[in-house]
């Protein structure tokens, strides 16, 4: 199969994104952010933060009780909650899934783009795929949404997630994605990879993120709900 993906951004769900976001910027020296005027749409507040290496930390919150993610916190607390993968072909990915009997619970146009999301219970997380066909572009070109020449970090190097069956979620993801896995519990979503893991051992998210020439000091921690480790 000829299809691509790109991991982009990184989502965690937090109660309160105003004092996250300081937490954010403050802790990885991070610029200002954007906050995506479709999901407030939607009853979501959301702040973007870019980072040089081309992907993005992307917090959410709930703008009312009554929206879903307000009860995914209420259950779980703040940690990782979404991951947006730039696609190839996110209508073919949909299909694909749908065959699986994997939920849309989304399928639109954003910014003249097909969006497509799957049902966390379904595919392990709540998977977005954007539809942009340039790899070099992305939604925030243009609009100030700039990595900081001081951010302590530069990229996503990789992010492990609990899952109940890894190996059965990656062929899932796999046969979605349309290309081969890069190892029985990881996909490589573009040179950032996601790994599965038993959800017994890693019961929340691990980021890996990419040191700055400024970061050397930054050691293994725990922050927002997921654990952090830097390469």
């Amino acid at each position: 199969m000829s299809d691509w993906a790109l991991l982009r951004q990184v989502v965690l769900a937090t109660s309160d994104i105003a004092a996250d976001g300081r937490l954010l910027r403050e802790h990885y020296g991070l610029g200002p952010g954007f906050a995506d005027p479709e999901l407030a749409a939607i009853g979501m507040a959301d702040d973007t933060m870019a980072l040089a290496g081309g992907s993005y930390l992307e917090l959410v919150a709930p703008l009312t009780p009554d929206v879903s993610i307000a009860r995914w916190l209420a259950k779980r607390g703040p940690g990782g909650y979404a991951l947006s993968v730039q696609h190839s072909d996110p209508l073919a990915a949909r299909d694909r899934a749908l065959a699986l009997g994997v939920r849309v619970v989304a399928d639109q146009l954003v910014m003249g783009h097909p969006i497509v999301q799957f049902h966390p219970a379904d595919a392990g997380l709540l998977l977005e795929l954007d539809g942009i066909a340039d790899r070099d572009a992305w939604f925030w070109d243009g609009m100030g949404v700039d990595p900081s020449p001081h951010a302590l970090i530069d990229d996503v190097v990789a992010v492990d997630v609990p899952a109940q069956d890894p190996e059965a979620t990656v062929k899932q993801w796999a046969e979605i994605l349309g290309y081969e896995p890069a190892a029985a519990d990881t996909i490589d979503l573009g040179g950032r990879t996601v790994r599965f893991r038993p959800a017994a051992e890693l019961p929340r998210w691990t980021l890996t993120l990419l040191r700055s020439e400024r970061g050397p000091a930054l050691r293994d921690e725990s922050l927002l709900g997921v654990h952090c480790r830097y390469r």
